[in-house]
């Protein structure tokens, strides 16, 4: 009976401490996921904050290039107005010229008129 109560004892140390065992195992593997999901949320948050980034320099880029083509409309409108003056300063030139073309002629045509 003493040898039955010894295997007993045995046993249930034996148990206990397979528990233990078993419990510290589970313990180092859920600490083990934890850890997991941690670095997950870092390689996420990191993957977030680098696409912020590149979306931040896309946006600088874009904005930057938008200012240059403005700035390129401007001098080109700044370039048209100038042209457009001119091109009026010229037909009222070539309104002049006519003008007194028409007149030379006439005072030609009265010249020839008046020798004939």
């Amino acid at each position: 009976m003493e040898n039955l109560s010894l295997l007993i004892v045995s046993l249930m140390l034996f148990i206990i401490a397979y528990q233990v065992v078993f419990v510290l195992t589970l313990d180092k593997k859920r600490k083990g996921l934890n850890d997991y999901e941690k670095l997950l949320n870092l390689r996420d948050w990191y993957q977030k904050i680098a696409d912020e980034a590149c979306s931040s320099y896309i946006i600088d880029s874009v904005e930057k290039r938008g200012h240059e083509v403005i700035a390129q409309f401007n001098a080109l409108n700044a370039n048209l107005i100038e042209i457009q003056n001119q091109h009026r300063n010229l037909q009222e030139q070539q309104k002049k010229l006519h003008s007194s073309l028409l007149e030379e002629q006439k005072l030609l045509s009265e010249y020839f008129e008046n020798y004939s």
